[in-house]
Protein backbone atom coordinates (compact mmCIF):
# COMPACT_ATOMS: atom_id res chain seq x y z
CA UNK A 1 0.00 0.00 0.00
CA UNK A 2 1.60 3.94 -1.09
CA UNK A 3 1.88 6.27 1.84
CA UNK A 4 -1.42 7.95 0.06
CA UNK A 5 -3.12 4.85 0.63
CA UNK A 6 -2.20 5.02 4.13
CA UNK A 7 -2.89 8.52 5.18
CA UNK A 8 -6.00 8.10 3.72
CA UNK A 9 -6.84 5.64 5.95
CA UNK A 10 -5.64 7.55 8.82
CA UNK A 11 -7.82 10.43 7.50
CA UNK A 12 -11.64 8.92 7.55
CA UNK A 13 -14.13 11.69 7.93
CA UNK A 14 -11.76 14.58 8.20
CA UNK A 15 -12.24 15.81 5.04
CA UNK A 16 -12.77 18.98 6.26
CA UNK A 17 -9.48 19.62 8.17
CA UNK A 18 -7.52 18.34 5.08
CA UNK A 19 -9.35 20.90 2.83
CA UNK A 20 -8.42 23.57 5.64
CA UNK A 21 -4.82 22.14 5.68
CA UNK A 22 -4.38 22.29 2.04
CA UNK A 23 -5.54 25.69 1.53
CA UNK A 24 -3.29 26.66 3.85
CA UNK A 25 -0.60 25.37 1.87
CA UNK A 26 -2.09 26.82 -1.35
CA UNK A 27 -1.67 30.40 0.31
CA UNK A 28 1.63 30.05 1.66
CA UNK A 29 2.68 29.12 -1.49
CA UNK A 30 1.80 32.14 -2.82
CA UNK A 31 3.54 34.22 -0.17
CA UNK A 32 0.83 34.78 2.08
CA UNK A 33 1.82 34.29 5.66
CA UNK A 34 0.35 31.80 7.86
CA UNK A 35 0.38 29.92 11.13
CA UNK A 36 -1.06 26.65 12.11
CA UNK A 37 -1.68 25.88 15.72
CA UNK A 38 -3.15 22.35 16.23
CA UNK A 39 -4.60 21.11 19.35
CA UNK A 40 -6.74 18.74 21.23
CA UNK A 41 -7.05 15.63 23.43
CA UNK A 42 -4.52 13.13 22.90
CA UNK A 43 -5.67 9.93 20.17
CA UNK A 44 -7.96 12.09 18.12
CA UNK A 45 -5.38 12.39 15.31
CA UNK A 46 -3.35 15.68 15.43
CA UNK A 47 -0.63 13.47 14.10
CA UNK A 48 -2.33 12.30 11.42
CA UNK A 49 -3.14 15.46 10.11
CA UNK A 50 0.48 17.47 10.43
CA UNK A 51 1.59 14.26 8.31
CA UNK A 52 -1.16 15.20 5.76
CA UNK A 53 -0.02 18.79 6.02
CA UNK A 54 3.60 17.72 5.91
CA UNK A 55 2.87 15.97 2.58
CA UNK A 56 1.01 18.32 1.28
CA UNK A 57 3.82 21.15 1.97
CA UNK A 58 6.62 18.89 0.43
CA UNK A 59 9.77 21.27 -0.39
CA UNK A 60 8.95 24.31 2.08
CA UNK A 61 10.19 24.96 5.55
CA UNK A 62 7.91 23.47 8.18
CA UNK A 63 8.87 24.51 11.98
CA UNK A 64 7.34 22.15 14.45
CA UNK A 65 7.17 22.15 18.56
CA UNK A 66 5.38 20.89 21.17
CA UNK A 67 3.99 22.84 24.32
CA UNK A 68 5.70 20.94 27.31
CA UNK A 69 4.40 20.76 30.73
CA UNK A 70 6.98 21.57 32.75
CA UNK A 71 7.80 24.23 31.02
CA UNK A 72 4.80 26.20 31.49
CA UNK A 73 6.16 28.98 33.98
CA UNK A 74 9.51 29.49 31.33
CA UNK A 75 8.95 32.94 29.54
CA UNK A 76 9.07 32.39 26.21
CA UNK A 77 10.02 28.82 26.26
CA UNK A 78 7.56 27.76 22.80
CA UNK A 79 9.42 30.76 21.11
CA UNK A 80 12.73 29.54 22.07
CA UNK A 81 12.03 25.95 20.05
CA UNK A 82 10.72 27.32 17.39
CA UNK A 83 13.41 29.93 16.53
CA UNK A 84 16.64 29.24 18.33
CA UNK A 85 17.33 26.64 15.26
CA UNK A 86 16.57 29.06 12.39
CA UNK A 87 18.92 32.10 14.49
CA UNK A 88 21.66 31.56 11.73
CA UNK A 89 19.12 32.26 8.92
CA UNK A 90 18.29 35.76 10.13
CA UNK A 91 20.31 37.33 7.26
CA UNK A 92 17.78 35.62 4.78
CA UNK A 93 14.35 37.18 6.08
CA UNK A 94 12.82 40.12 4.87
CA UNK A 95 13.75 43.67 6.95
CA UNK A 96 10.17 43.45 8.72
CA UNK A 97 10.82 39.94 10.14
CA UNK A 98 14.23 40.41 10.70
CA UNK A 99 13.95 43.47 12.88
CA UNK A 100 11.21 41.84 14.98
CA UNK A 101 13.24 38.67 16.02
CA UNK A 102 16.02 40.60 16.80
CA UNK A 103 13.98 43.06 19.47
CA UNK A 104 13.34 39.53 20.06
CA UNK A 105 13.46 38.91 24.33
CA UNK A 106 17.12 38.55 25.67
CA UNK A 107 15.78 35.15 26.91
CA UNK A 108 16.61 33.46 23.68
CA UNK A 109 19.68 31.72 22.54
CA UNK A 110 21.05 30.27 19.56
CA UNK A 111 20.57 26.35 19.33
CA UNK A 112 24.34 26.11 20.72
CA UNK A 113 23.54 28.38 24.49
CA UNK A 114 25.23 31.38 22.98
CA UNK A 115 23.38 34.61 23.58
CA UNK A 116 22.51 36.12 20.54
CA UNK A 117 23.16 40.12 20.53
Amino acid sequence: MSDSHVSQARLLDRDRECEVLDRLVVETRAGQSRVLVLRGEAGIGKTALLEHLSAAAAGCRIARIAGVESEMELAFAGLHALCAPMLGRLGQLPIPQRDALNTRPATITSSKGCRRS
